[in-house]
């Protein structure tokens, strides 16, 4: 006797999670869907006004910016500094006066 309503209870639970599976799978793909659309939308209105995309742009300075960063050959490697020779070695030491003279 017991087992019919474990085996209904079960029936219940399991289409319960498909169902709630496939509702959430329908919530993502719409999210991703509007997302997509908005950044298609995008990318045409920045084309029909002449602009470069601003992703496009974001990408293209990062790109310079790193080109510091490279070697001769591309590779990512740090460049060396040229100017190591500017380097002076001081003694550091305090300053007292200046701090005890008022403004």
């Amino acid at each position: 006797m017991h087992r019919i309503p474990e085996l209904l209870s079960a029936v219940l639970r399991s289409l319960f999670k498909l169902a709630l599976f496939a509702f959430l799978s329908v919530l993502v793909a719409t999210i991703l869907l509007i997302g997509l659309s908005a950044a298609l939308l995008a990318l045409l209105w920045s084309l029909l006004r002449g602009r470069k995309p601003a992703g496009l742009q974001t990408l293209m300075r990062f790109h310079q910016a790193s080109r510091q960063f490279r070697g001769g050959n591309g590779s990512a490697a740090p460049a060396r500094a040229s100017h190591e020779a500017d380097v002076v070695d001081v003694q550091a030491h305090e300053v007292h006066k200046a701090l005890d003279q008022p403004r």
